[in-house]
């Protein structure tokens, strides 16, 4: 009974909708400068992506290896889970400082901005991530 009753009401629901009024079109035109606006916007989440793949990859390379800076060692000196917890808190830390800077302005030079500051900090990270991968494990 409940399915005879479900399909009468669609399909009266489908009856009563070609004699609906025609709803306005409520679609944002897409203008040149926001289609650059978007795509400084995607520029900008690439950027974060590869901030995010160059700590990874530094965090791979120094695992279990002598760490020069005393704030990521563990005891032992080497850089572990202490080291890559730090190192992922303050990622994170700075994608979501940049997430709300930008949530309320979207703005074709902000992004461009921060995503040249993002690239930057993924190439230093890349290249010491390299560096890492030809020191030998303990």
């Amino acid at each position: 009974m409940k399915n005879v009753f479900l399909f009468l009401m669609l399909t009266a629901g489908a009856m009563g909708a070609d004699n609906s009024p025609a709803l306005p079109d409520l679609r944002i035109p897409v203008t040149p400068d926001l289609r650059a606006v978007q795509s400084s916007e995607q520029l900008w989440r690439v950027s974060l992506v590869s901030v995010a793949v160059a700590q990874a990859m530094d965090s791979h390379s120094s695992w279990g290896k002598r760490e020069l800076n005393p704030v990521l060692a563990n005891e032992a000196g080497a850089f572990g889970t202490k080291g890559a917890l730090i190192k992922l808190t303050i990622t994170s830390s700075l994608m979501g400082i940049e997430y709300l800077v930008t949530r309320g302005h979207r703005n074709q030079r902000l992004y461009r901005t921060l995503s040249v500051i993002n690239f930057g900090a993924a190439g230093a990270s890349a290249a010491v991530a390299t560096r890492n991968y030809g020191i030998p494990r303990r």
